[in-house]
């Protein structure tokens, strides 16, 4: 009796776990290729909703205005965007894809293209 016991019990929490792993896949972070990283960010004005814009021009050039402003130069890899200031300093950010939204780092942007 104690071994059906078990059995029942192992059973429901396997259903149980088997429900909820599609919602914990969907909620990873998903990191995007080269080619969906060009088409998400490249040519885009990428906004937060704290109002700070990354401009990414297809040429290369990046600005940023927030809470304060600069700008430089961007090269795309694989999850990331490579920026280097004006000023030498380089610096990569991630970017991925979490619940059907782009994030840069931990910060949620939605980006747009240039007018």
């Amino acid at each position: 009796m104690r071994m059906v016991r078990q059995i029942a019990v192992s059973a429901t929490c396997l259903l149980f776990v088997s429900q909820l792993e599609p919602a914990v896949a969907h909620r990873a972070n998903v990191v995007l290729g080269m080619k969906e990283l060009t088409s998400a960010i490249n040519g885009k004005v990428c906004a937060t909703a704290g109002g700070a814009r990354f401009t990414f021009d297809h040429d290369g050039r990046f600005s940023y205005d927030g809470l304060w402003q600069s700008s430089g130069n961007f090269t795309l890899g694989d999850s990331a965007v490579v920026v280097t200031f004006d000023s030498g300093l380089q610096r990569a950010f991630e970017i991925s894809r979490r619940n059907g939204a782009l994030y840069m780092e931990q910060t949620r942007v939605v980006c747009a293209a240039k007018e």
